[in-house]
């Protein structure tokens, strides 16, 4: 008890009231920030995953036109 015995001045109250709000307000800091690093690593991997499947999507009707013919179709589009 000797050890605190800071604590009951005046100047140890608002020290220690003052570390406290200093620290409640680092801990929120800190919890947001990793939240959203996390939520941005899952957007990331999200639209990643949409990239990739929109060019195998992307692919996979390229090859069945070609497959069928459809890229010697004459659209209207002059290729020189």
């Amino acid at each position: 008890m000797i050890i605190l015995s800071w604590l009951w001045s005046p100047i140890g109250r608002v020290l220690s009231s003052i570390g406290a709000v200093l620290g409640a307000f680092l801990l929120v800091y800190w919890k947001g920030r990793a939240e959203g690093k996390d939520k941005l690593r899952w957007e990331q991997e999200d639209e990643r995953r949409r990239r990739i499947q929109n060019a195998l999507d992307a692919d996979d009707r390229m090859r069945r036109d070609n497959a069928a013919g459809g890229l010697l179709k004459n659209d209207g589009h002059r290729r020189d």
